[in-house]
This record gives C-alpha cells, sequence and structure tokens, in this order.
C-alpha cells in the first residue's frame, strides 16, 4: 500500500508538472499568436505605404518628358505673350487706345532685367484721355490682350469738359530680348 500510495503521490506530482508545462504552453502559444498578430499588422501597413509610395513614384523618362512638355509650353508662352521687340508693345497700346477709342496722350517706357532669362521687363506709365466708359473698356481690354499686360495702378487725374477723364496708367510688360 505504501508503493501505492507512493505511486499515487508521484503520479499527481507528474500530473502537476504536464498540468503546468501544458499551461505553460498554452501561454507561449497564445502570446506567440498574439505577437504575430500585431506583426502582421505591422506588416500590412508598412506593405500599404510602400504601395501608396510606390503608385506616387514617377519613373525617370516620365519626369524627362515632364520637364521637356514643361519647357516647351515655357517657350510658347514666351513666343505668343511676350514679343521680341518694343516696337510691338507700342503698336499694341496704340491698336487697344484706337479700338476703345481713347487718346493715348504720353506714354514713358522703361525696360529693365528680369528674374526671368533673356525676358526683360518694360514699365510703362501713360496718360489716356476719353470717355470714362471707354477708359475702363481700354484697361479691360489690355487685361485681355494676348500680349502679357499687368496693369500695376490707374489713377484718375482730372476731368475735362464733355465727360471725358484723364486717367495716369502704370503697366507692365516683358520682351523676348534686347529692346529695338
Amino acid at each position: 500500500m505504501r508503493d501505492l500510495r507512493k505511486l499515487r503521490f508521484k503520479l499527481r506530482i507528474a500530473a502537476a508538472v504536464a498540468g503546468a508545462l501544458v499551461l505553460i504552453a498554452v501561454a507561449v502559444v497564445v502570446i506567440l499568436s498574439l505577437n504575430a498578430s500585431r506583426q502582421a499588422e505591422t506588416f500590412q501597413s508598412l506593405h500599404s505605404q510602400v504601395q501608396n509610395r510606390r503608385g506616387a513614384m514617377v519613373p525617370p523618362q516620365t519626369v524627362e518628358d515632364r520637364v521637356k512638355e514643361a519647357r516647351e509650353q515655357i517657350a510658347k508662352l514666351y513666343e505668343d505673350r511676350f514679343p521680341d521687340k518694343a516696337s510691338a508693345i507700342f503698336e499694341q497700346l496704340g491698336k487697344l487706345a484706337g479700338e476703345n477709342k481713347v487718346q493715348l496722350n504720353q506714354a514713358n517706357y522703361k525696360t529693365e532685367e528680369s528674374d526671368l532669362p533673356g525676358i526683360e521687363q518694360v514699365d510703362v506709365a501713360a496718360s489716356l484721355t476719353g470717355d470714362y466708359v471707354q477708359t475702363m473698356k481700354f484697361i479691360n481690354s489690355l487685361e485681355r490682350s494676348k500680349m502679357f499686360f499687368i496693369v500695376d495702378g490707374v489713377s484718375f487725374s482730372e476731368q475735362s469738359g464733355g465727360g471725358n477723364v484723364r486717367l495716369a496708367i502704370r503697366l507692365a510688360t516683358f520682351m523676348r530680348g534686347g529692346a529695338e
């Protein structure tokens, strides 16, 4: 009987140790699965970030093509909007004044270098006379002109008889190359 008690005692200890080992194994599996789940989430997050960045990356050839296209557009803008002769600016101002029935009394021009390579800025200070509505149409036509004009300021100088007004206008435009 003593042997049976010893045997039962040893079996209980073995069962307790086996149970403890099973609990430890379950705990390890649970911890590892939680850790693996976190790692999987982290991996998915990183994977989606990489995919998003890959989608945002532009191949070098595409960048070169876009740069070439932008240069062509800039050249076209310069060609279409910036004259290569100062006389073209004066002609355009006279043409717009005539179309809008205002008299361009005086215009002073000053050419200076701009920050753009091969482009000079031309500042114009002009005095004009005409009906108020026509002078406003003239200013509007300057802003809509194919030639690039920036109206920098308009001031009312005086009003003459017959409903005419005299305006002083400051504007800027640009010219390719040198002045005539």
